[in-house]
């Protein structure tokens, strides 16, 4: 049998020129395409490493990069460095150990240490290390490209009324908007790394020169007024989510609609009170006094006594007479209760509940016998059940005056989805795209090489292949198949190879091989007829 790859390449030496160029060209397409599709489905994604970066430093991460032999690449600017998705990890640990990039003066002046410095040297290189120590913490921040702080200490005196506290100011350079509570983490930051600094005396400043918050408490976002106003949005955004989340877990998502209003009051008021109870009395002291005069006959003068046992007596002199007499005074104290009250700043004062439920729908057919939905009012019995548990969940109180009301109203025509299905009803094409890209991607060009390659190769070997066995099988002619039992051609059977038959496949398969085994033949059987001549 001949080797399949000679025999196809035989038979593409018989095909045309203009068959092969064009087949040639799509090979060509072919293979190209699908190492494009390869490359593409393989290569490296590269993601930002360092951003922000100036000449000096990216100098110094490229060096670094090339020592640690990661691959990198610039983005839009030389202060844009990207790195491959899985080397970003081990570029940042690479980078970290060698210090950089190093934005900014932090405390690393002070590792090298000059004898010669002076003490305002000192404390100037003190103050600028502060300085970018700070800077380099501010920049971790996402929506912060670059940050630089600057802090005024004033001078040391004697006098303390001459003491002025320390100020600061810091530039911000934003990639997005900076939300108020990092503009507040900020400036306590910055405070907090400085001594007798207070963060009224911090003012942050961005690169569009907007004022992200003011010195010495003029924010006016700070005002009272503000305040009380962001309390009351906040009080009532709280009360109606959690009416609301109640109501759709009975009635579905998006089928209910709250909105709350509360009356608030933000005076401050302090009350004294002494109340007395006349009722409630308490002995607080007792005094008693008394005297006693005793008169008798040739006595002018008058004994008293305290506590005498009044009565007449009968003395030597005759008869006499004793008088007594007694006072007392009682002291009594009044209860007295004596009560501070400070009533709580933003109380509610009365809270007023709208809220809005969608109704069921059910199909039915139309007089042209089309099926639609068709709205069904809530009833009057559901609409009590869901009145007394709203006026539960936000607190009634009738003396308040609170109000509450509840009405069902078609939300539209049709059934109502929620924005939760409407997002699952939409595939979200680049998450699928970055999560599973790439594997499809290979699993195509799997399939497409085995489809335009593989495929043909193997059917080009079987042809081949068959058409060999064909020329070894005897030709037989249709009146001489045999029959089986139920009238269907059977083949005959296998007859043993002759001698013939094994000379046939050995000339087809080595020919040249044949030719000498023939030549031998005949130079034998020239020889052996000169010697029967002789």
């Amino acid at each position: 049998m001949a080797n399949p790859l000679v025999q196809v390449m035989n038979n593409f030496r018989d095909v045309p020129l203009s068959r092969k160029i064009a087949t040639g060209a799509i090979v060509f397409f072919v293979v190209a395409g699908f190492g494009g599709i390869f490359l593409w489905a393989n290569k490296a994604e590269y993601k930002t490493l360092l951003t922000g970066l100036v000449p000096e430093e990216s100098a110094a991460v490229v060096e670094k990069l090339k020592e640690l032999k990661i691959p990198y690449k610039f983005g839009q600017s030389e202060s844009v460095i990207l790195v491959p998705d899985g080397k970003i990890h081990e570029a940042r640990l690479g980078l970290a150990e060698a210090g950089l990039p190093k934005s900014g003066v932090g405390f690393e002046i002070f590792d090298k240490t000059d004898f010669g410095t002076t003490e305002f040297v000192q404390k100037l290189n003190f103050q600028r290390a502060i300085q970018g120590e700070l800077a380099r913490t501010i920049k971790e921040m996402e929506e912060v490209k670059d940050a630089r702080v600057i802090i005024v200490l004033p001078k040391d005196s004697v006098f303390v009324e001459d003491v002025k506290p320390p100020s600061a100011s810091v530039f911000l350079k934003l990639r997005t908007s900076l939300p108020k509570e990092k503009v507040e983490a900020v400036v306590h930051l910055v405070a907090s790394a400085v001594e007798d600094l207070k963060p009224e005396l911090v003012t942050v400043v961005d690169s569009d020169g907007k004022v992200l918050s003011k010195g010495l408490g003029l924010d006016e976002s700070e005002s009272p007024m503000n305040k009380q106003f962001e309390y009351k949005l906040n009080f009532e955004k709280s009360m109606s989510g959690r009416i609301q989340t109640m109501l759709e877990e009975i009635v579905g998502p998006g089928k209910a609609i709250v909105r709350v209003t509360a009356d608030m009051d933000f005076a401050k008021v302090d009350m004294n009170e002494e109340i007395f109870d006349p009722d409630a009395q308490v002995i607080r002291s007792r005094q008693t006094a008394g005297d006693k005069s005793d008169k008798r006959p040739g006595n002018p003068a008058n004994v008293s006594s305290v506590n005498p046992i009044a009565g007449t007596t009968q003395g030597a002199g005759g008869a006499g007479e004793t008088a007594e007499h007694q006072d007392e005074t009682v002291n009594y104290e009044i209860s007295k209760t004596v009560r501070v009250t400070q009533n709580p700043v933003g109380k509610v004062m009365r809270l007023s509940v709208a809220a809005v439920l969608d109704g069921t729908y059910k199909m039915e057919k139309d007089e042209q016998g089309d099926m639609k939905s068709v709205y069904v009012p809530r009833t009057p019995e559901e609409l009590a059940r869901f009145e007394t548990l709203v006026k539960q969940a936000m607190g009634y109180n009738a003396d308040r005056e609170d109000q509450v009301s509840l009405e069902s109203i078609p939300f539209s025509a049709g059934e109502i989805w929620s924005k939760a299905d409407q997002e699952n009803a939409g595939l979200n094409w680049d998450d699928i795209k970055k999560e599973y890209g790439k594997p499809i991607a290979n699993i195509v060009l799997i399939a497409l090489i085995f489809l335009f390659v593989v495929r043909p190769l193997l059917k080009t070997f079987q042809q081949v292949t068959s058409s060999e066995s064909d020329k070894l099988l005897p030709e037989l002619e249709p009146e001489k198949l045999l029959l089986d039992g139920q009238g269907k051609p059977m083949l005959p059977k296998p007859r043993a190879a002759t001698v013939q038959d094994k000379a046939v496949l050995l000339a087809r398969e080595d020919i040249n091989r044949s030719a000498n085994i023939i030549r031998g033949w005949l130079s034998e059987g020239g020889g052996g007829g000169e010697e029967k001549d002789e």
